[in-house]
């Protein structure tokens, strides 16, 4: 069914992801030519739609000629100018001339062709005017493939136009021919067609519908891997520093609104320059990523953690008091201590320094941030390997 349906709808047709980025591996110019087969692949098969519309057309009029309502002539010369612009069309597709045009399926001359073959059989066989007359509704409906609103607007104008004139001119002799058995079933072929055409679009737009519904899907899917990618830290897997300082931001300004205590922690891993001189910067690395599991072991389910910078994270405990906030660094500064540093390739034992900062009423971020690094820079003095509470707010 897949099969038929990409057949039917070519210009529909979505390359995967697969196929595309093996068309990048291949090159600008292996790409631009595989784009190059896909266009004249589409126009080629819109042609063989249109050509077999064209046909089922021709063998309405040729039943009406069967069953006498009109001389033979109209429906040889209608096949002949049919057969004519399918065959100037298909010589533009093999010489590529259509690709030099916006359209490469050529809608618009194919649209005012069939516009003007259906007045012109109106005006030549109005005693089977329905026919024509159906057939350029159905022309009409399929101006939404039109590659542009200029076109669009050319191909409905020519339409209308030329469809008021003919009814115009033709006047009282435009009929449905069904005073006959034969009549009435070449009516019936007629609507029948009509419908499929028209069910024909409906599928048409529901297909591309879910194509458009699949392909932004897939587009949210990686607009949302793209921004977690963006606010993730690559070594650790934690928030990177524009995504913890939003929520703390955030969370700012839900302490402000509500009075509900806020409490930050900068915690900074000691010597670390000397692992990486050591051991390398690979070990380092392992080790960050390390320390970020255990810290997010350590700390409560509320509290938020994030890279820094470095090897320094801040830690967001909100709903805390200054009182809570030590206590549960405390925690994680021992947890740390603790750890089997030796199941990474490190010896001995890895501490951190903590500084620990309050949020007041009315203090900047940048401010809450200074106070936190300058407790952090007082427990380096101190020694390392300890929690200090920063100054308090000015």
């Amino acid at each position: 069914m897949k099969r038929v349906l990409d057949w039917l709808y070519p210009a529909l047709t979505i390359v995967d992801a697969g196929d595309g980025s093996r068309a990048s591996r291949r090159g600008s110019g292996d790409a631009a030519s595989d784009k190059t087969a896909r266009l004249l692949a589409n126009a080629r098969q819109t042609t063989v739609g249109i050509a077999a519309s064209y046909v089922y057309d021709c063998a309405i009029l040729f039943g009406f000629s069967a069953a006498g309502f009109i001389d033979i002539e109209v429906p040889l010369v209608v096949s002949v100018l049919m057969a004519a612009i399918i065959g100037l069309v298909s010589l533009a597709h093999l010489t590529r001339w259509s690709l030099t045009r916006r359209d490469p399926t050529l809608f618009l001359p194919h649209q005012i062709f069939a516009a003007l073959v259906c007045l012109g059989v109106v005006v030549a066989a109005p005693q089977i005017g329905f026919q024509p007359l159906s057939t350029l509704f159905v022309t009409s409906v399929f101006g939404f493939l039109a590659p542009n609103t200029r076109s669009l607007i050319a191909s409905w104008c020519v339409i209308a136009i030329g469809a008021a004139a003919a009814v115009f001119y033709t006047g009282a002799r435009l009929a449905i021919p069904t005073d006959t058995f034969e009549g009435r079933v070449l009516t019936c072929a007629i609507v029948v067609g009509l419908l499929a055409r028209c069910m024909w679009v409906v599928l048409f737009v529901h297909r591309l519908r879910r194509r458009l519904a699949a392909k932004n899907e897939s587009l949210r899917e990686a607009m949302a891997r793209i921004e977690a990618l963006a606010l993730t830290d690559d070594v650790t897997g934690l928030a990177n520093r524009r995504a913890i300082t939003e929520l703390l931001s955030s969370h700012i300004g839900l302490s402000q609104r509500t009075g509900l205590p806020l409490s930050i922690a900068l915690v900074d891993v000691d010597h670390f320059k000397r692992i990486n001189d050591i051991h390398g910067h690979l070990t380092g690395d392992r080790a960050l990523k390390f320390l970020s599991e255990q810290a997010v072991a350590a700390i409560r389910v509320q509290d938020r953690i994030g890279r820094f910078g470095g090897e320094e994270f801040l830690i967001v405990l909100s709903a805390t008091t200054l009182d809570d906030a030590v206590h549960v660094m405390e925690r994680l500064r021992s947890h740390i201590a603790s750890c089997d540093w030796a199941s990474i390739g490190l010896e001995g034992r890895v501490t951190v320094t903590v500084g620990v900062a309050h949020f007041a009423s009315r203090e900047s971020i940048e401010m809450l941030l200074r106070r936190a690094d300058l407790a952090l820079y007082r427990g380096k003095d101190a020694g390392r390997n300890c929690v200090m509470l920063a100054p308090p707010a000015a």
